[in-house]
């Protein structure tokens, strides 16, 4: 439990009254050191290190490795406190007290233990039927199906909603209707505990009625949240690019695209990998191989992007779906899901 505390380096005593009384707003408890040496046996074990900015310069010479999670606190920042939060290897500069919000927020990360630092995966479909939703979901079953924290997380307002393709639809629960109006800091076990939880991952959906668009305030909070207390965070995308759309891409590791090998299916998976260009980081495809189409290596040579999965038709699927029946993993289409989320945790998405 000490192993978890922040770690204040400061002689400052009007710092230090400022910072416990803002740890104390989050039932935190703060390991005080004045210097160098009464700092090196927390230095590395602490969760975020706070350094006053008088003794910046004597912690930046006191030959500490660097570590992340370091924050310079000042109460009258100067342009030497910026040139010693650079050799202090400091990622944040924060003024009290005008920062104070931010600090409180940063204090409950510790509060609420070591992060996750769940990974971000986007699921597209190429158009309307592509099968998107249903692999975001049968993926996010097969990580649950790993022991994996999962946060499946319906981005889309007007599709037919999650909950409804995973027979969830009547487990209580908030919904994004309750966060569309969200800012700043979501707690991550108060949302996690918030939303139903079914076959092994938990859901965040759409009600039936409400706002028909996400702000990326609400999004980004979401993502904060789910980041510190999943392992993975799957994001079913609608086709539009709106803000929260963007900021999606934007964090996400890999974005997936889901695609059938038709010829039209391939022309409009062109016309988005154009779109996306720029937008995300790692893109692959996901090709749902239908009879008659195209070979998998032609679309992946028309599309110049990799295929990182192909889907057998399961005609099942559909029907399971209206009988409120999540999708399968055992079937062929639930294990080619399966044998994607090894090549995800393989790291295959990565940008080197």
């Amino acid at each position: 439990m000490n192993a978890q505390r922040p770690l204040l380096i400061s002689s400052d005593s009007d710092l230090f009254d400022d910072v416990l009384r803002l740890a104390a707003a989050n039932a935190v408890e703060i390991h005080l050191a004045t210097d160098a040496e009464g700092a090196r046996g927390r230095w590395q074990i602490a969760p975020l290190v706070l350094v006053g900015a008088d003794a910046s310069l004597m912690i930046a010479s006191g030959r500490l490795p660097r570590r992340r999670d370091v924050v310079l606190v000042t109460r009258d920042p100067t342009p030497d406190t910026w040139q010693n939060a650079v050799a202090l290897g400091a990622e944040h500069v924060v003024s009290l007290p005008e920062a104070e919000r931010w600090l409180i927020d940063r204090l409950a990360d510790c509060a609420e233990g070591p992060a996750r630092d769940g990974r971000v995966v986007a699921v597209m479909g190429a158009g309307a039927g592509a099968g998107a939703s249903t692999f975001a979901a049968t993926l996010a079953l097969a990580a649950a199906d790993r022991s994996l924290r999962v946060l499946l997380v319906d981005a889309d307002p007007l599709g037919g909603g999650l909950d409804v393709l995973l027979g969830i639809e009547d487990l209580p629960g908030i919904r994004w209707t309750d966060l569309a109006e969200t800012r700043g800091r979501l707690g991550t076990e108060p949302l996690a505990a918030s939303l139903p939880t079914a076959h092994g991952l938990t859901v965040l959906s759409w009600g039936r009625s409400g706002p028909g668009s996400l702000s990326a305030e609400a999004m980004s909070a979401v993502l904060d949240a789910a980041g510190r207390g999943f392992d993975m965070v799957i994001v079913d995308l609608p086709r539009h690019i709106d803000a929260a759309t963007e900021l999606v891409l934007a964090r996400a590791e890999l974005t997936m695209l889901v695609t059938s090998n038709r010829v039209r299916a391939t022309a409009a998976a062109a016309r988005i990998v154009t779109v996306l260009d720029g937008r995300c980081g790692a893109l692959r495809i996901v090709l749902r191989m239908e009879p008659r189409g195209l070979l998998g290596e032609a679309v992946e040579a028309a599309l110049n992007v990799p295929v990182i999965a192909r889907l057998p038709r399961v005609a099942a699927l559909a029907s399971r779906a209206d009988d409120g029946e999540p999708p399968g993993l055992r079937d062929a289409y639930g294990r080619a899901c399966a044998s994607a989320l090894r090549t995800v945790a393989a790291g295959a998405g990565r940008v080197a």
